[in-house]
């Protein structure tokens, strides 16, 4: 079950970066501090996921 989160939680937060980022390349908004927040926020967000997940596979 904390399996399931987490991976739905990485899923989501990979498609909210990546819908932040293709605002950030493309978008004609004067002001873009909310896609880099967001950005910002996710990075350790996924380290922290990614680092657990990963330390689950190893015997």
């Amino acid at each position: 079950m904390q399996r399931i989160f987490l991976v739905s939680t990485f899923i989501t937060l990979l498609l909210l970066g990546w819908t932040a980022l293709d605002d950030i390349t493309t978008g004609n908004e004067p002001s873009l501090i909310g896609e880099y927040s967001t950005v910002i926020v996710s990075l350790p967000i996924f380290a922290l996921i990614g680092y657990h997940l990963l330390r689950k596979i190893k015997p």
